[in-house]
């Protein structure tokens, strides 16, 4: 091999090495891009914001999507909480400003408007997931269209147009918000069918927030009051539920147990041959075999259910604590 050729292959070598590099050094998983860089978006659920516990998949309202529609592989706590995260339409490389790009052509039919509506009146907000941030945005928005001595007059009309305001520091994403352009809208009072197409734009902006702080904004949005309504709200109803529950086990239970009483008072001898529970309260007061460790057992427990109750206790005043201080 001439000097010339060994020049040209390491040549080639380090350029592939300096491309692995690169390819290393921006991905999702360290969260660093480059320009153009492609960065993850997921669209996650929708559903009304005074009742975050009634949620449902983000196309089963008749939005834009791919065909097929993928779902990503979710972790368990994206499972517990919940989270549909599946693939959009939507393109947002990094650091790349887009102007009413076209997302698709679509044909509302009368029952896709009838959705749309539902979901405006209901207030429905929209989900999504970019760089494993969570934002959100509105589905559409009401006006008033007329008074009347009798009632008002409502008009509902669908975003058609969405904006993504992107904040980034250096190579990194600190900030994403969607915002529904309300001069680009669609007339969706009426169960009448419309071809609607869907835009979207992107603005990148810089800002001076380190990336390892861009998290801090969900935690304080936690507090304000909205939030905490919504806590105590689920507590509460996990709570009926619970009880709901407790009663409908303990119904039929006591009346099984009253079955059973009456057939057992007959005194029957064919009845006084059944063994089971009835020949229980024999051996209720009888010191089990290992009483130490059936204390111990007792004990323990006794002392675990007393520690969680405890620390529910501290969770609740520790959500309250910021609020009652006033420091929102």
């Amino acid at each position: 091999m001439s000097k010339m050729e060994a020049l040209k292959l390491s040549l080639i070598i380090i350029s592939l090495l300096l491309t692995n590099l690169r390819s290393i050094a921006s991905s999702p998983h360290n969260h660093r891009y480059n320009v153009g860089d492609h960065v993850p978006l997921f669209v996650n659920k929708v559903g009304p914001l005074n009742n975050p516990s009634e949620t449902y998949q983000y196309y089963e309202l008749p939005f834009c999507g791919p065909d097929p529609v993928v779902k990503k592989k979710e972790s368990l706590g994206e499972v517990l909480s919940g989270d549909r995260l599946t693939t959009a339409l939507y393109k947002l490389n990094f650091r790349e400003n887009k102007v009413a790009e076209t997302l698709c052509h679509k044909k509302l039919e009368g029952d896709d408007v009838a959705k749309f509506r539902d979901a405006v009146i209901n207030d429905f907000y929209f989900q999504m997931y970019y760089d494993d941030l969570p934002f959100w945005g509105f589905v559409g928005k009401i006006e008033e269209d007329s008074w009347t001595l009798e009632k008002k007059s409502l008009k509902y009309f669908l975003f058609k147009h969405v904006q993504f305001d992107v904040l980034y520091n250096g190579n990194q994403i600190i900030e994403v918000h969607a915002i529904g352009d309300p001069n680009q809208v669609v007339d969706i009072t009426e169960d009448v069918g419309v071809d609607v197409q869907f835009t979207y734009s992107v603005v990148w902006k810089t800002t001076s927030a380190a990336f390892d702080t861009r998290m801090d904004r969900y935690s304080r949005a936690s507090s304000l009051p909205i939030h905490l309504k919504i806590h105590w709200f689920s507590f509460i109803n996990s709570v009926i539920t619970i009880m709901l529950l407790i009663g409908l086990l303990t119904l039929l239970f006591m009346r099984r147990l009253r079955n059973d009483l009456r057939t057992f008072s007959t005194g029957d001898e064919e009845d006084d041959k059944e063994v089971g529970w009835k020949y229980i309260h024999g051996d209720v007061f009888r010191y089990p075999r290992n009483k130490s460790l059936f204390c111990a057992v007792m004990g323990v427990g006794t002392q675990l259910l007393t520690l969680v109750c405890s620390l529910f206790v501290l969770v609740c005043l520790g959500i309250l604590y910021p609020y009652n201080r006033g420091t929102l």
